[in-house]
């Protein structure tokens, strides 16, 4: 038999070749990065996410400013509407919030935006008078807003009634020359004498010896909102049995109001004094941003006569008056003007939502 054919020699192996494993260059890689490159890494990836999401509530914005423009364009009665709020000095944010809820078969839709804001504004025609309650009484506010007159108007409303032996006056307008003096001129026609109080040390002396007296009224020196020293004289008045009002100008600009309520510390404030209104061309920024704020109206101020000028209005008088406001032809807004203001879409107003 043949022999069996010897067995095949086994073929040479073939050369390995190297194929890379990319997740170990990577970390090769990586371990030679360095810090700086590293934190420049992570700022711009931080600087990108940034622009994307400023793209996000651009584009969110533009969407609901065409949104908005398309509603006013689609509803003539909300166009008129905000036209008219505009013009009479209320913010865009409270108008917005209005139309938005603007019913679309309301006959009159300005007794119905009026009858809106009169619901929404504290005031005070539903209490005793300011000069009837009793107390004590701070007048803050900034400067020139006319803190010493209305102290003198309420001082004669109720040494008119409850008499001069049960009121006390006190001045802490040490600053201004002849500040105490133009009190004390009031004190002596009504005949209460006025003390000066310069620390808090002093003003707890005088509050505890004038403890007996049924109104006791504190005359404070006028700073700007942003003065450092509006927190030593907030410090100065927290004494349990002090209750503030905040004097605000009536005729100041809305955006001016807002800071002043903001730095005043409103929300913690007995009440709002609305003074100088007889100085103001509109009373819609004004109210808008008491709306907004939650602040309470004890009263209003339309002059300089003491006692004559001090009144206390009710919402729907305040509301009435602030929407009779005509402006000048030049600060008039027409239709197309109405378009450019909302297409800009500013925040929402600060504050709760309108009670409809």
């Amino acid at each position: 038999a043949a022999p069996l054919p010897a067995a095949a020699e086994p073929a040479a192996a073939a050369p390995a070749h190297h194929v890379p494993v990319l997740r170990d260059d990577i970390r090769l890689d990586a371990a030679h990065v360095t810090p700086d490159a590293e934190r420049a890494a992570r700022r711009e990836q931080a600087e990108m996410m940034n622009e994307l999401r400023a793209m996000k509530g651009l584009i969110e914005q533009r969407f609901g400013a065409l949104a908005f423009m398309e509603k006013l364009q689609k509803s003539p009665a909300q166009a008129t509407l905000s036209q008219k709020l505009l013009d009479a000095g209320f913010s865009p944010g409270l108008i917005r919030k209005l139309g938005e809820a603007l019913p679309a078969d309301v006959a009159d839709p300005m007794a119905w935006a009026a009858g809106v804001l009169e619901r929404n504004l504290v005031a005070a025609e539903q209490e005793p008078a300011l000069e009837d309650l009793g107390g004590v009484f701070a007048l803050i506010g900034s400067t020139g807003v006319g803190k010493t007159t209305t102290t003198a108007k309420i001082a004669a409303a109720f040494a008119t009634r409850h008499g001069a032996g049960a009121l006390g006056l006190i001045t802490l307008d040490a600053y201004r020359v002849g500040a105490h003096e133009q009190l004390r001129t009031y004190g002596r026609i009504l005949g209460v004498p006025v003390h000066t109080a310069h620390d808090r040390a002093s003003l707890d002396d005088l509050l505890d010896l004038l403890a007996g007296k049924k109104m006791v009224l504190i005359d404070t020196a006028g700073m700007a909102q942003r003065d450092s020293r509006t927190r030593e004289l907030l410090d100065m008045l927290q004494h349990r049995s002090i209750q503030k009002l905040l004097v605000v100008n009536a005729s100041a600009q809305g955006e001016t109001i807002d800071d002043v309520l903001l730095s005043w510390r409103a929300s913690a404030c007995r009440g709002v004094v609305l003074s100088k209104i007889d100085e103001a061309v509109k009373l819609g920024p004004a109210l808008d941003a008491l709306i907004r704020h939650k602040a309470h109206v004890m009263g209003v101020a339309n002059g300089q006569r003491v006692p004559e000028d001090w009144h206390r209005l009710s919402a729907q008088a305040l509301v009435q008056r602030a929407l009779r406001a005509s402006a000048p032809a030049a600060w008039q807004m027409g239709r197309d003007d109405v378009n450019l203001v909302f297409a800009a879409m500013p925040a929402a107003a600060a504050g709760a939502p309108l009670h409809v």
